[in-house]
């Protein structure tokens, strides 16, 4: 005998853009990104990394992530390099 067949439907909560809320100020946008990079790091470098980004959060007050820290990085040194 087949099972019955749930009515998901009735349990779906519809999407309305109005609904949405607005990006607070002072926050940036989710940029649209085109391609995904994975980085092979060594457990000190990891450690490091870590540590580090701790540091900037307890001297910032606010949350630093990896991805934001590389790019910042990635930035400044094509910056200097001419890229």
């Amino acid at each position: 005998m087949p099972r019955p067949k749930s009515d998901l439907a009735a349990l779906a909560v519809p999407k309305e853009d109005a609904t949405l809320p607005a990006t607070p100020p002072g926050i940036a946008e989710p940029k649209a990104y085109a391609h995904t990079l994975s980085l092979r790091l060594t457990a000190e470098q990891y450690r490091r990394l870590r540590r580090y980004v701790a540091q900037v959060e307890e001297r910032q007050g606010r949350r630093l992530t990896h991805q934001a820290l590389i790019e910042a990085a990635l930035g400044e040194y094509l910056d200097r390099n001419g890229g």
